[in-house]
């Protein structure tokens, strides 16, 4: 039997996130549950890259921050992320607030945005009487209210996204064999719910 360590379960927890974001969706409550299942990702995976260096004392905290270290090289107009940032002339941009943000920082924005409840607002978009996704808006200290309207198809690629970054980087630290590893976080149990 394996013993199943802090960095299995840490692994397990964000991938099964991914997995439930990146299936066919709710028939009904699609939307809503990519919101959940994103927002989850956000929550875990941006709080825990912000773990000091000075701080590191197991394999978690290293994989956490070189995932921060990949996320400030990366532009936030790059994929996963993909927001548009420059529009053709004469057409708004919804995301141009954010136009030279570091994936880190657009992370941690929405991160913020999504899960602070310090004047954070998250209201739904809806369209012919459907909800199409979410528009958040926050502001940072002594910056300005950013906002930003994000649809179900964009919840599942960040969210997707950002845990598939953080489980590749966990799986590398943890263990010097990375398919050993995953087969040994995939045999955690949940406890069932008795009948």
């Amino acid at each position: 039997m394996t013993e199943i360590t802090k960095a299995h379960a840490e692994w397990a927890v964000v991938d099964r996130l991914q997995k439930m974001l990146n299936e066919t969706p709710h028939a009904e409550y699609n939307v809503t549950q990519s919101y959940g299942l994103c927002v989850a990702i956000l929550a875990w995976v941006m709080q825990r890259v912000r773990t000091p260096e000075s701080q590191a004392n197991s394999p978690e905290d290293c994989a956490a921050i070189s995932v921060k270290s990949d996320l400030e090289q990366q532009i936030v107009e790059a994929l996963p992320w993909g927001l548009k940032t420059r529009m053709p002339e004469g057409q708004i941009s919804r995301s141009g607030d954010f136009m030279g943000f570091t994936a880190f920082k657009f992370l941690t924005w929405l991160r913020d945005a999504s899960c602070h409840g310090d004047a954070r607002q998250v209201l739904p978009v809806n369209s012919g009487g459907s909800l199409r996704g979410f528009e958040f808006r926050a502001s940072a200290r002594g910056d300005h209210e950013r906002k930003l309207v994000l649809t179900e198809r964009d919840l599942r690629r960040i969210g997707v996204g950002l845990a598939t970054m953080y489980c590749q980087a966990l799986q590398l630290a943890a263990s010097a064999s990375p398919s050993h590893f995953v087969e040994d976080a995939r045999s955690i149990r949940e406890k069932r719910k008795a009948a």
